[in-house]
């Protein structure tokens, strides 16, 4: 009931940004709309939220992140997003090494060579968590700002302008992947026939980026946490549980080395 509370409050006080942005009364947004005024004033209250065809009018009327969070809560999915162009700045690209001042040993132009292609992918300020409890602050992706710049080898990258890094909390990957780490994720990875048993991230508008290892079981989709204390996710909703994309490696650092 929290979350539900929490994100009601965030719906309602966008709306009222995206009324004053737009010099608009209730009135005025529900004419633009097609709606009764009575139903603005029901979410300006918090009483009912927008349904899915509401908010991406809502998003196409308002200008990012604005526009970017109301599409996420109708339900499109934020890999959709960035590859339409929508989150230009948290898209990954093919680079030339030598446009960039790399830190290194004098024997590194000699070993780039000519072909000094890698691929820049943005560490995002977004945590994914492996179980069912929520975040303190669910960040949406239309809040997401880039915290690095992370260079990997372009044979690492199936599509390499659709990978991003993001922060794992939590222990619920243990002992594959330990707390702390960066993910790095192949958003153009979203078909759940081809993740089936691979390591995934999985979005709620709600809770946020769960990550586990994909299961397909009958009917049914479960993230497994690879730490057995955490009981399995039930995503098979595709409503409400988007895939984000596959996670391709990781990097961690040893417990005594952070100190």
């Amino acid at each position: 009931m929290a979350a539900h509370k929490e994100s009601s409050s965030e719906w309602t006080e966008r709306i009222r940004r995206l009324l004053s942005d737009l010099k608009l009364s209730q009135a005025g947004l529900a004419e633009r709309l097609g709606i009764s005024p009575p139903t603005v004033s029901r979410w300006l209250q918090g009483r009912h939220e927008p349904t899915a065809e509401s908010y991406v009018a809502l998003g196409n009327l308002a200008t990012p992140p604005d526009g970017i969070y109301f599409w996420e809560r109708a339900g499109l999915n934020p890999a959709s997003l960035m590859e339409a162009g929508f989150l230009k700045d948290l898209t990954s690209a093919q680079v030339n090494l030598r446009d960039f001042k790399l830190i290194a040993g004098r024997r590194v132009s000699r070993l780039l060579g000519g072909k000094a292609s890698a691929v820049a992918i943005p560490l995002l300020n977004a945590t994914a968590y492996g179980d069912r409890i929520p975040p303190h602050e669910n960040l949406s992706l239309s809040q997401v700002e880039v915290q690095d710049i992370l260079l990997a080898p372009l044979s690492w990258c199936p599509h390499p302008e659709n990978m991003i890094g993001m922060h794992l909390a939590g222990d619920s990957m243990l002992p594959a992947i330990t707390p702390g780490s960066i993910l790095f994720v192949d958003t153009a990875a979203k078909d759940r026939d081809y993740l089936n048993h691979r390591i995934a991230v999985v979005s709620h508008r709600d809770l946020g980026f769960k990550v586990a290892r994909f299961q397909r079981i009958s009917a049914s989709d479960f993230l497994v946490s690879a730490n057995y204390k955490y009981a399995p996710v039930d995503v098979s909703n595709a409503s409400k549980w988007k895939i984000f994309g596959e996670v391709l490696w990781w990097v961690s650092r040893d417990a005594d080395a952070r100190r």
